[in-house]
């Protein structure tokens, strides 16, 4: 899955078995909220899990001495509404 694949990216480069990851996933999950679809949403446009913000999370929770903080930076035509709901 997605998200799996950017947890095991995250858990390699932090890990000290690969010096950099880059993940490219469909659906980017952004505009997937707390609980999936975001309220008053008609759409989440094909995204069921916000895998940037599961990484995050999942980042901070396991390494908890070595990220302190996460930067999520979404290029896009228009922001990633479920990102911002969750973090």
């Amino acid at each position: 899955s997605a998200s799996g694949a950017v947890c095991h990216a995250i858990d390699q480069v932090v890990g000290g078995l690969q010096r950099n990851a880059f993940c490219v996933v469909r659906p980017p999950g952004h505009h997937a909220g707390i609980n999936g679809l975001l309220q008053n949403a008609s759409s989440c446009g094909f995204c069921i899990f916000n895998n940037v913000a599961i990484g995050a999370m999942h980042a901070m929770a396991k390494f908890p001495d070595e990220i302190k903080r996460v930067a999520i930076v979404d290029f896009d035509v228009h922001h990633g509404n479920g990102t911002e709901e969750i973090v």
